[in-house]
């Protein structure tokens, strides 16, 4: 469980099970198209400790990989994942619970922290993931060749 202060308030992300992640890192992969493979570095951007320059170069790549998901999927798609994305985080209440995040409920009036809470549950979700198949993957392949 991983917790984190966006904007004002208080969010965390618990580990999903396998099933649910899977099907989530499909939907992201379906829709990222051939942007899917800058998401480890925007993912790796958001760790503490990470330069200016990592952060300017993964702005940049999540801009282009956003446009590159709208011509991918429909408006509604695009809503969908991201409110499931959103879905998956908790965010503490003033009574000190935390409930599970709505898009609707809770960024209709914060609309600039969509972006950063999704991008911290992807990285908490997917983290592991992307930095395993960065070192066995494609990336290592190439390396080899």
């Amino acid at each position: 469980m991983a917790e984190r202060k966006i904007g004002k308030r208080e969010f965390k992300v618990d580990r999903p099970l396998a099933t649910e992640a899977l099907r989530l890192q499909a939907r992201l992969m379906r829709a990222a198209g051939g942007f899917a493979e800058k998401l480890p570095s925007i993912l790796a951007s958001r760790r503490d400790g990470a330069s200016e320059a990592e952060k300017e170069q993964a702005n940049a790549d999540a801009l282009s990989a956003i446009t590159g998901i709208f011509n991918q999927v429909s408006p509604d798609e695009y809503a969908h994942l991201v409110g499931d994305i959103i879905g998956m985080a908790k965010i503490k209440r003033p009574s000190g619970q935390y409930d599970p995040a709505d898009l609707d409920g809770d960024f209709s009036e914060n609309l600039g922290e969509i972006i950063p809470v999704a991008v911290f549950v992807l990285r908490e979700t997917f983290g592991d993931f992307f930095s395993g198949a960065l070192a066995s993957g494609t990336r290592a392949m190439k390396g080899a060749a």
